[in-house]
């Protein structure tokens, strides 16, 4: 694999997108049907339906019936009421039977700033101090932003130099312009579709290059394995440490187990640095999002020192995942705002998920060459339904044999004439 790049297999029905680090490791992983609606990151003019303000939320619905869950601050609340149409963004999939979330207005984003088409003004996240601020506010000292945009720079945007910011903002600006969708703006409407998974890639993760990804190749294997990974519950340290990660209907959870590491050798220093860096890669791997509570063995001054090393290494995730304190139990909170799926709910549809690991197969085969692939029932049915045009852009004629029972785990298989497996 190559260093901080971003492998991209596209694949029959389904483009995998797994995003590498400098030292060419996998630290996330996005899977996109192209059977299923993926809103993230478009605009729409949506129509209020219910208002729940003790929440901070409303339901809203977009034009095609789509349901949403809007957030709703209190700047936003004049004149809000059943019936409003204004536009929104939307920032968050479905996890765990919600809708789709969003946000009131409009706003690009990246992992470095958010841009505010139709707004004025630069804004800054929380998390920027002020000697960050001054010098981000010099970099626009005779280079304005453009008319018709504000901006919010957020804590990566501190590490870019002037050139790479100002780049990153007109690319927006014309990502924004290029895609706009004329519409009437008093009734629900597309706006803006927020650019192909391509593009929200780059955008998410700076400086990375795309790179493609033949399925079937060895880098195809290791998105196969680091999936693998990132679904068992088990995480082995290095050093003999292991992290358990779980997850519950209200959070998710890392508890870390010194399991056989040596700790009179190395002590818990060592086990905690392995565990900070892992811990991190894993909160990202796995799509974990809200509250996440991590139980760290008492060290004493280490527990502060896991915290800052934990901060270090989250703050290379897009999504800007912050620790909020210490709880009264003893745990470290970590907070990491909703966004793409998790990958343990991309992988819940197992047939689904078996029927595209099928088509992987026989898209690795040689191109206008008959494939027998055995499945079972299910997963026949869904090949036959909603995988249909994922069947038709193969290059091979697909001969689908039910010889599998109808576990939910069951993998398809080549069957080869000359050597036929069971």
């Amino acid at each position: 694999m190559l260093a901080n790049s971003i492998l991209v297999e596209v694949a029959p029905g389904q483009t995998r997108l797994a995003f590498c680090d400098d030292a060419g490791k996998i630290q996330e992983i996005w899977h996109c049907r192209d059977d299923q609606l993926d809103l993230f990151g478009s605009v729409h003019i949506a129509r209020i339906e219910q208002l729940f303000l003790s929440q901070n939320r409303a339901q809203a619905r977009l034009a095609d019936k789509t349901v949403i869950n809007l957030r709703v601050r209190k700047i936003d609340r004049h004149g809000l009421v059943a019936g409003t149409v204004l536009p929104i963004t939307v920032t968050a999939a479905p996890r765990q039977g919600k809708v789709w979330q969003a946000l009131p207005g409009i706003r690009l984003m990246s992992s470095a700033l958010i841009l505010l088409p139709g707004q004025s003004g630069m804004h800054f996240s929380k998390n920027i101090d002020s000697a960050a601020k001054a010098r981000l506010v010099s970099f626009f000292d005779g280079f304005p932003l453009p008319d018709g945009f504000a901006v919010i720079l957020r804590r990566r945007a501190a590490r870019l130099s002037q050139d790479a910011l100002h780049t990153l903002l007109f690319e927006l600006v014309d990502k924004w312009q290029s895609g706009l969708i004329g519409c009437d703006m008093t009734k629900p409407a597309v706006m803006h579709h927020g650019g192909s998974i391509k593009d929200q890639a780059l955008h998410s993760v700076l400086f990375a290059t795309l790179c493609a990804c033949k399925v079937g190749s060895p880098n195809s294997q290791i998105i196969d394995i680091a999936v693998a990974e990132a679904l068992r519950t088990k995480v082995p340290l290095p050093g003999g440490g292991v992290l358990w990660c779980q997850r519950t209907n209200a959070l998710w959870a890392i508890d870390i187990d010194s399991g056989s590491a040596n700790i009179n050798r190395f002590g818990f220093e060592g086990l905690l640095n392995e565990a900070a860096k892992e811990s991190a890669r894993q909160i990202r791997l796995r799509g974990m999002s809200g509250p996440i509570i991590i139980d760290v063995p008492s060290s004493g001054s280490g527990a502060k020192k896991f915290a800052k090393d934990l901060q270090h290494h989250l703050d290379s995730d897009p999504q800007s995942p912050n620790i909020l304190g210490i709880t009264r139990s003893g745990m470290l909170e970590v907070w990491r705002p909703h966004g793409r799926k998790a990958l343990t709910d991309v992988m819940a549809d197992n047939v689904a998920q078996a029927a595209f690991a099928g088509l992987r197969l026989v898209a690795a085969r040689p191109a206008f060459k008959p494939v027998r692939l055995a499945v079972n029932v299910a997963i026949a049915r869904w090949l036959n339904n909603a995988g249909k045009p994922a069947v038709d852009k193969l290059d091979q004629r697909l001969e689908l044999v039910l010889c599998l029972n109808d576990e939910v785990q069951a993998s398809p298989y080549i069957i080869d004439s000359a050597n036929t497996q069971y």
